[in-house]
């Protein structure tokens, strides 16, 4: 999204912009963008200081850290952003919404916080039922 100080009104404005997943580089092996990034910012100027509050949605598939099973997920954040600026500048938000996303990304993806994992030895899904090696 870029941001075109000059036409910034005074009382703000409601900006939305959709960001291809490839174009923000956001997918990692255990998470992949399934849809385009959605940002809904209010932008303000007041002075020489631009404020941009975002939020921003990501629908993506992970693969869980213990089941390797791939689900569903959104993730959702929120950012206020601030720069300094005079009134002939362009200012892109790109950047700090891919920081955003990745920021929240879980650590490790869980499909759920009893995941049972796989079994050490026969790999079956503990999830899907029990398997010999377990009693």
């Amino acid at each position: 999204m870029k941001i075109h100080v000059c036409r910034v009104p005074e009382e703000g404005v409601n900006e939305h912009a959709t960001y291809h997943p490839s174009a923000l580089d956001i997918e990692r092996q255990d998470v992949k963008p399934i849809e385009p990034v959605e940002v809904d910012a209010f932008i303000t100027c007041m002075d020489q200081e631009l404020v941009v509050q975002a939020e921003i949605r990501s629908p993506v598939v992970m693969t869980c850290g213990r089941c390797l099973e791939e689900f569903p997920q959104a993730i959702a954040a929120k950012g206020i952003y601030n720069y300094r600026v005079v009134p002939t500048d362009v200012i892109d938000i790109t950047d700090d919404v891919r920081q955003e996303i990745v920021l929240a990304y879980p650590m490790i993806p869980l499909c759920r916080q009893d995941c049972k994992g796989l079994c050490p030895q026969c790999g079956q899904n503990l999830n899907q039922g029990i398997c010999v090696h377990r009693k």
